[in-house]
């Protein structure tokens, strides 16, 4: 029996995961509006393959042009994608892999996060509540914004590192800077979004312990401002650290987005955020479709928050009318302390800001807040909500006194939750050849999915070209037969051998981009630019080196350095004070 109760959460918890990832064992694979994940994978992995790290251009995108498609799009996923691909050698295995890790570390996350603020019963409502919104499976199966999934992943997380940090707990501030590192590099839409959120949590979080007199901060009635201000510095640091190691892809992603096309994409038609606001009443419909988003309430996609999420709220619900009406009687206090009440008003604060953001009445702040514009669809904070809900549904376990109603209470949750939510995690429907949309041929990934992927086209790059080239030299027919010969071809290195007997022009297939060198036999050389906005270049007659290769602009090199240098520092961090004393007693004894 002992065994049993041990064990009892991690069988839920196996439960929620098979519950959210079923479809995923499947030997056959399924449509999703972004399909060009297997080409994204593939890229990343001949990128690594070449030796261009950290990866920003990709050679096949931008029909056959290539593209700097991971320097604006968060690279995290498709790094451990081109690590299980290079592996396996299976592309849509690597696709699964990711969609099941994703499943796997928000179910760790929701019920570690749970557990820490309401014990293993609410740690495992909110698993259940979070890993079981239809939101997630809208985003799995429907949409296959696997970015998006990625980075709800680490909310849970971050939030967890935040409490750690408050806590003074050892590696709080570890597990804070890597989760958040997490999210940067995997969404930065979500990052945008939720960044505020978190300031608005660490700021609520501090008022509960203040006001509560915990220990954190007070010692016999008497605020001790030592702790304030490393708790503080710890938190600033984690913080800071988590931006230095990621400046590698934030830094330049901010300040080279005009180098692309992105603004002319992400504004306009379809993705104009006026067209994707949100109704209360579609949070209650549960009109499950694999369509798109529009502008009312007829959308052919679902933003229900689920049956047994709606469920657990209304009891959580009944449970605080219930102690309302024994607290005007005297009989109870309302709220079991004032940690329960500071953070059930907190949530629902953070709770009620994110439905505000996503309805159609919030449309005067996004008009004014220029940055909200790059999220494109309002409906995205939903996002945040499943989390707000999830740690919301835990909290119920706080207003339950007997342990065995509050046990078997959340296991009863827990199974309608996994009822009433498993359906959704699946696919419209199973394709027949998953090699019909799921390709790494080059060929293919520039002809059929550049058109899908557009948005980091360089700029100066009519879209769609005039021509999708085949190979590099874009002429190499109107040239002298033996005239040249490639040597080198990589994604970020292109090295050439000429022998003409004129002056001629070779037209290559790399669309000109800042960080693109020309040299020939090791000088640099002026480049022309081609009417697709690819690089060409006029070689002298006689035998010649041409090399171009993707170098750093300032911005990247100079975010690169601080990468690296934080990098360093974290390595430093992790090594333990025991191995750092040894070191310095035998430097001192050498001495």
């Amino acid at each position: 029996m002992k065994k049993i109760k041990t064990w009892l959460p991690l069988y839920f918890l196996i439960l929620i995961f098979l519950a959210s990832s079923w479809s995923l064992f499947s030997p056959k694979f399924f449509r999703i509006h972004d399909y060009t994940h297997a080409g994204r994978i593939a890229e990343m992995t001949r990128a690594l393959g070449d030796g261009h790290f950290p990866v920003r251009w990709t050679q096949n995108f931008g029909f056959g042009y290539g593209m700097p498609l991971f320097e604006f799009y968060g690279p995290l996923p498709f790094y451990l994608g081109a690590i299980i691909y290079w592996l396996s050698a299976d592309v849509v295995l690597a696709i699964k892999a990711l969609f099941l890790v994703v499943n796997a570390g928000t179910i760790m996350g929701g019920y570690l996060l749970g557990k820490k603020l309401f014990g293993k019963s609410g740690g495992l409502l909110t698993a259940a509540a979070l890993t079981l919104a239809p939101y997630r499976a809208v985003n799995l199966f429907v949409r296959g914004a696997l970015n998006e999934a990625w980075a709800i992943l680490f909310l849970p997380w971050i939030f967890l590192g935040v409490i750690k940090v408050f806590h003074r707990e050892k590696n709080g501030w570890l597990m804070l800077s890597l989760a958040l590192v997490g999210l940067f590099l995997s969404h930065n839409i979500i990052t945008l979004l939720f960044m505020p959120i978190l300031g608005l949590f660490v700021f609520g979080f501090f008022v509960i312990l203040f006001w509560r007199k915990a220990p954190e901060f007070f010692y016999r009635n008497q605020f001790r401002w030592r702790n304030f201000v490393r708790i503080l510095g710890s938190l600033a640091l984690s913080v800071l650290l988590a931006l230095g190691l990621s400046a590698f892809y934030l830094i330049p992603a901010f300040f080279e987005k005009n180098l692309t096309q992105i603004e002319d994409t992400i504004f306009t038609y379809y993705f104009d955020y006026r067209l994707h606001f949100l109704y209360i009443r579609q949070f209650f419909q549960p009109n499950w479709d694999y369509g798109g988003s529009a502008w009312g309430v007829d959308d052919d996609i679902s933003f229900f928050l689920g049956w047994g999420q709606w469920l657990s709220l209304g009891v959580l619900g009944l449970i605080s009318v219930g102690r309302f009406w024994n607290w005007l009687r005297g009989r109870q206090p309302l709220f079991p302390s004032k940690k329960v009440l500071g953070l059930v008003l907190l949530f629902g604060f953070l709770l009620l800001i994110g439905f505000y953001m996503s309805l159609l009445k919030s449309q005067w702040l996004w008009d004014q807040i220029f940055l909200l514009k790059y999220a494109q669809f309002p409906w995205r904070w939903l996002s945040i909500i499943i989390l707000l809900i999830a740690l919301l549904i835990g909290s119920l376990t706080w207003f339950i006194k007997n342990k065995l109603t509050r046990v078997y209470g959340s296991l009863l949750l827990v199974i309608i939750m996994v009822i009433g939510s498993v359906t959704y995690f699946r696919p419209e429907k199973f394709l027949e050849r998953n090699e019909d949309y799921y390709y790494t041929d080059p060929l293919l990934m520039r002809k059929n999915l550049s058109n899908i992927l557009p948005d980091y086209a360089v700029v100066g790059m009519p879209i769609p070209p005039t021509l999708i080239p085949e190979e590099l030299i874009i002429n190499s027919q109107e040239l002298p037969a033996d005239s040249f010969e490639i040597l080198v071809e990589r994604v970020h290195e292109k090295l050439i051998k000429t022998n003409f007997t004129s002056e001629a022009t070779l037209e290559l297939a790399v669309a000109d981009y800042p960080g693109w060198g020309l040299e020939i036999d090791n000088q640099r050389w002026n480049r022309q630019i081609g009417e697709n906005g690819n690089i060409s270049v006029t070689v002298p007659a006689g035998q010649h080196l041409v090399a171009l290769r993707f170098l750093s602009t300032p911005v990247r090199k100079y975010a690169d350095l601080l990468s690296l240098f934080s990098w360093l520092i974290l390595v430093f961090l992790l090594i333990p004070k025991k191995q750092l004393n040894s070191l310095n007693l035998k430097k001192k004894n050498k001495s």
